[in-house]
């Protein structure tokens, strides 16, 4: 797309400072001494593991050494630093090529593992270790065996043909080094088979653990790595729920997948009697239920990353209301590590919501994010103004708010001030328009968990189930097999909402089969969280041309301007006027977008 300006623009680039001219600049040509040459460009050679590295955002990517005029940008500084600091493996970084010129500087080219991003950037002035705009990085953290992974024996828990790095084995672990992929496609065959583990650790933008497995009968086929939460116990395969006991299935909230379940079992339950009790319209669980249940799924969920576990009120809900001899499925958020505190918030029934991640300059790991004040927890007002900013914001189009005046109350301050910062809290919120019985209600959440927007659709006359209503207003199948059917649906629905910038493109395998079991169990009444994709930026145009009309004779024929003048007497050309405006992230956006005078200024 090219963009032509006439007079009008022209005028209004005077006010910052720039003057329109006509006329050709005579650029002068360059010394042949001063040119820039490449003296040297090899393949590294080096072991693989050596050359996994990370942007420092101290140098754009090129198409060529950037030293060159002709070298076109691919990625600039920012879009570098954002993928420097991203949590998705597909983004690490591999050099496989250096360069050097004739004025002593180095130059690599380097691809994401997705190889969405290849290019050439800048190195320092010596190939001994990487400098200027990379940085070496380690992929993969590998740790110690817990005694469970050490002396238990392990079967694949969802056997099948998913990539999604719990259902079959890699080679490495996915994405932590390039090129290297799955050992196996399907584990269908190895179903039966008992392994055992060997190596453990974890990815060092996910955080997520990582197994390597072995067969015990020497079927070592499918020998490889996987997510420890691809693996269940051999002993309990498949095994009934004993008539005294409760099956606790624990599943990702934020991708659905199984994380790991516990059985709880109860001196003197019978089956089919509740775990808990209903008191005026609550079920609860009592204390010493909800202390021993608590101990043990928080032994098993620690090594897994899901670090200081604690039970929702809406978690011991569900759990109550169970009945002995069968199972339940509750959800968990993996915390944060480190020197900030999640902020779980949840509806009225303890389901969650959303969350934020609270640190401040002074937060250190382990200290309580608040004080106790004689035998009151509170928080500073600093801390109290920015929490509760954040979670106004995370709630926006969620349908439901921290209290009737949407501000925090002094029960929710007392919370997370007695938690500590590298674990987490849940905040209940409260409805601000409830979910009718005759509707259903689609709250879109980012990749991240973050609140995006909501819609909320009304039974139709001819509509039985939920995912009748939802289909209607999608004009489509969101449920279909076939990833254009589906993009094609949430389009619609995202425009209902009002949302823009966000798409099903992108979403993890796992993301997806989140929504797909969402939509498919959707209910009247209640609220179904559905995963979107940001949508890439474009820029406004690929090119801007400038023109001034003639007044002084009487023609429709526009002159073209070719370089700007500023105040100082600074000349430029306007090709590379041109091409700031089309680099100017101010001038970013997605299809439907405008762009205002103000902004463009």
């Amino acid at each position: 797309m090219t963009i032509h300006f006439k007079e009008s623009l022209i005028a209004s680039l005077a006010a910052f400072g720039l003057v329109a001219a006509v006329g050709v600049t005579n650029a002068q040509n360059a010394s042949a001494k001063s040119r820039v040459r490449v003296t040297s460009n090899v393949k590294l050679r080096t072991d693989a593991t050596t050359r996994n590295v990370n942007f420092t955002g101290r140098a754009g990517l090129y198409t060529k050494a950037s030293a060159f005029k002709s070298a076109k940008k691919v990625a600039t500084t920012i879009t570098l630093k954002d993928l420097a600091r991203t949590n998705k493996s597909a983004k690490n970084v591999r050099a496989y090529r250096v360069a050097k010129t004739n004025k002593g500087k180095v130059y690599y080219k380097v691809v994401t593992f997705d190889g969405r991003y290849r290019g050439w950037i800048y190195g320092g002035r010596s190939t001994a270790n990487f400098a200027g705009g990379l940085k070496s990085y380690q992929t993969f953290q590998e740790g110690s065996l817990t005694n469970d992974m050490t002396t238990g024996t392990f079967q694949f828990a969802n056997p099948g043909t998913a990539n999604d790095n719990q259902t079959v084995t890699y080679k490495q672990p996915a994405w932590t080094q390039y090129k290297v992929g799955r050992q196996v496609t399907d584990s269908t065959p190895y179903a039966n088979v008992t392994y055992k583990i060997d190596k453990a650790g974890t990815r060092t933008r996910e955080g997520d653990q990582w197994v390597h497995i072995y067969a015990t009968n020497g079927n070592s086929g499918a020998d490889g790595w996987i997510l420890y939460s691809g693996l269940k116990t051999a002993s309990n395969n498949n095994s009934p729920v004993a008539d005294n006991a409760i099956r606790i299935n624990v599943v990702d909230s934020a991708t659905g997948a199984s994380v790991t379940s516990v059985d709880y079992t109860k001196s003197g339950a019978s089956k089919g009697a509740t775990v808990g009790t209903n008191n005026n319209g609550t079920w609860q669980l009592s204390s010493t239920d909800s202390s021993a249940i608590q101990t043990q799924l928080a032994s098993k969920l620690g090594p897994l990353g899901y670090t200081g576990f604690t039970l929702t009120q809406g978690q011991m809900a569900a759990i109550a209301q169970a009945t002995f001899g069968s199972d339940v499925t509750i959800s968990v958020v993996k915390p944060t590590i480190g020197k900030a505190v999640r902020i779980l918030l949840t509806d009225p029934n303890g389901n969650t919501i959303s969350y934020v991640d609270y640190t401040n300059a002074n937060a250190v790991q382990g200290q309580t994010v608040g004080t106790l004040n004689g035998s009151t927890w509170q928080l500073a007002a600093t801390d109290a103004s920015a929490i509760q900013t954040k979670l106004v914001d995370a709630l926006k189009g969620t349908g439901y708010a921290l209290s009737a005046s949407n501000t925090l109350t002094a029960d929710q301050q007392a919370a997370i001030a007695q938690t500590t910062y590298g674990n987490q809290v849940s905040i209940k919120t409260v409805a601000v328009n409830p979910v009718k019985d005759n509707e259903v209600q689609l709250s879109f959440v980012d990749q991240s968990g973050n609140a995006v927007g909501s819609l909320k659709l009304t039974k139709g006359t001819n509509d039985k189930k939920a995912i009748d209503t939802i289909k209607a207003a999608s004009k489509d199948d969101p449920t279909s097999s076939d990833a254009a059917t589906v993009k094609k649906a949430y389009a619609e629905l995202l425009t209902a909402a009002g949302i823009k910038g966000y798409t099903t493109d992108g979403l993890t395998s796992e993301q997806a089969a989140a929504n797909l079991a969402a939509i498919t169990k959707a209910e009247y009444g209640k609220d179904v969280k559905l995963i979107v994709a940001k949508i890439p930026v474009k820029a406004l145009a690929s090119k801007f041309s400038f023109f001034d009309q003639a007044w002084e004779v009487i023609t429709t024929k526009d002159v073209p301007v070719t370089y700007f003048e500023s105040s100082n007497g600074k000349r430029d050309s306007d090709t590379n006027f041109s091409k700031a405006l089309v680099a100017d992230a101010n001038l970013n956006g997605y299809a439907g977008d405008t762009v205002s005078v103000a902004k463009f200024n």
